[in-house]
Order: structure tokens, then sequence, then C-alpha cells
């Protein structure tokens, strides 16, 4: 077995190789990469309804995913500080106060030491003589007047004497007589624009926001669409001049100045000609302080009546002096001068805020009988409010 095998081998060993086909020679095997599967075409009765079904809706366009959110608070600092924190809802603004409200913070001080007194009073007896007499005591260095005290102590007395009386009895009692005495005082200021412009004229001694208070009735007066010219007519301080430009920016009223110490009745005779070549409504004139005292002064101060009285004969219409509360009795005496100098015919009672001798407005208002257009308790615009008399009674006598 094992030689016939050899003996089959050796003829096929010797025999040459059989030729290749040209065609089928070897060639090097392809990378399985290389072998792919055959490509798969759709065909169109597939593609049709596809189509047709995603018509009516576009297939969303991939959105690239957002960004990490960053923590409450943090903020991005480049050429602007930029705000990367999620955005928050706004808290809801503060109920504003009332001017009441504002009105009897502002007069806290008056009303604490009045109704401290008043306590101190009532705590010992009961309504008689002597506990009359102190009550008006009290009430007058409150400066209240004299004129205000009686009618508070004789309303006191008609319906509590010999009796037991409380420090609320006295101080509702007080807010019903105050009010009746500021009454008649508590009127609106009215601008007769039949006249225009309406001057307005306003006059004061140093110190008692006379320039401040100008700025807010020209807020005042231009939001509610009138046109207003001002009048820099402090022509002794530069801060004045100043300080009236800014509130013309602020309310966007012209503002008619000169060089400093420039003769003011000058300076009121080309504001009041170029406010009527503009057609402004309301002209109104700064003036320097002036201490009562000072007659060369308050001779400048009628000189100034003088020529806006050659312009227009009622002019100025409206003559507004401020009157600081913190004067106190002296407060009296100057609006006397300066209603017998420069006319005037309306107040406005400033820094009631600041002092607990609110109620000189009283007294001056007995004594006077000017009207009492507008108050002041602080420096804010709105804090510029028409008078009321029942408000300020009530807050005075600190009766809620």
């Amino acid at each position: 077995m094992e030689g016939k095998g050899e003996g089959q081998r050796g003829p096929a060993q010797d025999a040459a190789p059989p030729a290749e086909p040209p065609s089928t020679a070897p060639e090097p095997e392809a990378p399985p990469a290389e072998i792919l599967p055959p490509i798969r075409q759709p065909t169109p009765v597939e593609t049709q309804p596809v189509l047709a079904e995603i018509a009516p809706e576009p297939e969303a366009v991939p959105q690239p995913p957002p960004e990490p959110k960053a923590a409450p608070g943090k903020v991005t600092v480049t050429k602007k500080v930029e705000q990367r924190a999620e955005p928050q809802k706004a808290p809801e603004p503060a109920p504003k106060r009332s001017w009441f409200q504002r009105m009897k913070e502002g007069l806290a001080r008056s009303s604490r030491e009045l109704s401290g007194n008043i306590a101190g009073v009532f705590t010992r007896r009961k309504l008689d003589e002597d506990t009359l007499q102190d009550l008006e005591d009290v009430l007058i260095r409150a400066d209240l007047g004299m004129e205000t005290a009686l009618r508070i102590t004789d309303s006191l007395a008609a319906s509590r004497y010999g009796k037991d009386v409380s420090e609320a009895e006295v101080r509702a009692i007080m807010a019903t007589e105050v009010e009746k005495v500021l009454t008649h005082v508590a009127l609106p200021l009215e601008l007769d624009l039949s006249h225009k412009p309406h001057v307005i004229l306003v006059v004061g001694v140093n110190g008692t926001g006379k320039t401040t208070t100008i700025g807010k009735l020209a807020a005042k007066l231009t939001d509610g669409g009138l046109s207003v010219m001002l009048a820099a007519g402090d022509t002794f301080r530069a801060a004045a001049i100043e300080q009236l430009k800014i509130w013309g920016e602020r309310t966007r009223s012209p503002v008619i100045a000169s060089k400093l110490g420039a003769d003011a009745a000058g300076l009121a005779y080309d504001a009041f000609d170029q406010a009527k070549q503009a057609g402004s409504d309301v002209l109104i004139i700064d003036t320097a302080g002036r201490l009562q005292n000072k007659t060369e002064l308050m001779a400048e101060l009628e000189k100034i009546v003088r020529v806006l009285g050659k312009l227009d004969p009622e002019a100025p219409h409206t003559v507004l002096q401020t009157v600081d509360a913190t004067t106190g009795q002296n407060a009296l005496n100057q609006v006397e001068i300066f209603r017998n100098v420069a006319g005037v015919n309306g107040l406005v009672m400033t820094k009631l805020d600041g002092t607990a001798r609110g109620g000189i407005l009283v007294a001056i208002a007995a004594k006077h009988k000017l009207p009492v257009y507008f108050i002041g308790v602080g420096e804010q615009v709105d804090d510029l409010e028409p008078f009321s008399a029942s408000e300020f009674a009530r807050a005075i006598a600190g009766v809620a």
C-alpha cells in the first residue's frame, strides 16, 4: 500500500503544472473593511407616502444643547456687567405711602412733644381752672398761638369742665379746633392764564427753601401740561443759579439767568419779555434771600415788584412766601413784613419734617389769614403737596 501510493504520486510530481488562465491569476485578498454590503436604495413607492405625512409639520431642526444655567446671582463682567442668572420675578413694589402718612411722619416731632406735654397735664387732676391754664401754656409753647390755644381750652371747658379728661379726648378736641382755624386758609393755588405769562414771584428769608420749592412747583405745572419758564433772580448766590438750572433741566423748563451780582429787577424784566415771546403759561421768579430787617435788600425787592407792574399792571399775579417751620414765632413777623413789601398773597410752609414747632402754621393762619397753598415735608418732588386742613390738624394732634 505504501509503495503503491508512492507510485501513484510520482507521475503527478514529474508532470508540468497546468497553465493558469490569465484572467484567473490570484490577486491579493481584499481587506474585510473594503467589503461593503450592497447599498439599499429606497423605492419611490416608500418615499412618497413619507413626504406626504410629514409635509404639514416640518421636521424639527436639532437645536444645540442648552448652556448650563448659572447659579443665581452670578454675573459676567466684561465691557458691561452681564447677568447670567436665571431671570428672577421682579419683587412687588412697596405700596406708596399716602400723603397723610408722610405728613404724619413729618410732624411726628411736633405731635410727640405736644402729646407728651398734654399727657403730663391730665394725669394729675380733673378739668378745672388750673388745668385749663396749664393746657393753655402747653399749647402756646407748641407755637399754636394764643388765639388757637384759647379756642381749644374754651371748647374743652364747655363740654368737660369738672370731669375727668383723658389725653385722647384733649387731642380729639384740639384736632377739631385746629381744623376750624385752618379750613379758611386751605385753598388751592389758582392761576389766571388770561394773563400770559402768569407771574409767580417767590420770596422769603435765607434758607427757607425758595429754590427747591420753585423746582417742585415747576414739576407739578409741567406735569399738568403747562409751559413754564424760570428766572434765577437770586443773583447774589452762584449756587442758587446752578440749582435752578438743574431744576430747569429736570422739568424741561428754560431758565433765564445773568452774571453773578447782576441787577435782579433787570433780570425780571428780561425774563418777562422772553416768557411773553415764547408764549409761556407761567413765569416763576426766584429772589435772593432777605432778612426782613435789611432795608436795602427789601427796597430791591420792592423794585422788582414795580418793574413787573410796568410790564403787566397786575403782575406779579401770585407772590408766594416760603416759611420755614423751624423758625417758630419769628415766622409771624417775617410774614407781616414781606406782605407789606412784596404783597405776599400765599404761603408755602417748608421743613415741617425737621421741627417740633409745626404748630406755627396754625398761629400764622389765625393771625394773617393768608392762603396756605402747599406744605413740604421732605426733599422729594412729591413731598410738596396742596395743604389740607383736616389732615394737618389730625397729624399735629396725633389723631389717626
